[in-house]
């Protein structure tokens, strides 16, 4: 079932992946299913991320188990 991954473009959101782990931040990119290798994929820029983190992550649908906007 499609998360509609385009509609959290430019939200702040917290995603749960499917191992996991939970991640917050602001959705910069979307690339649709079309351009990817068959699955849509957000990039995220992470909110207060530590000294040793990378500052954003891209995840592909299927690598997302929950995806919430946050206030």
């Amino acid at each position: 079932m499609s998360k509609q991954l385009w509609n959290y473009l430019r939200s702040r959101v917290q995603v749960v992946t499917n191992d996991g782990k939970i991640i917050k931040g602001l959705v910069t990119d979307f690339v649709d299913e079309m351009d990817n290798d068959e699955q849509d994929e957000i990039t995220i820029l992470i909110a207060n991320p530590s000294s040793e983190e990378p500052t954003e992550i891209s995840l592909y649908e299927s690598e997302i188990s929950l995806i919430q906007e946050v206030k």
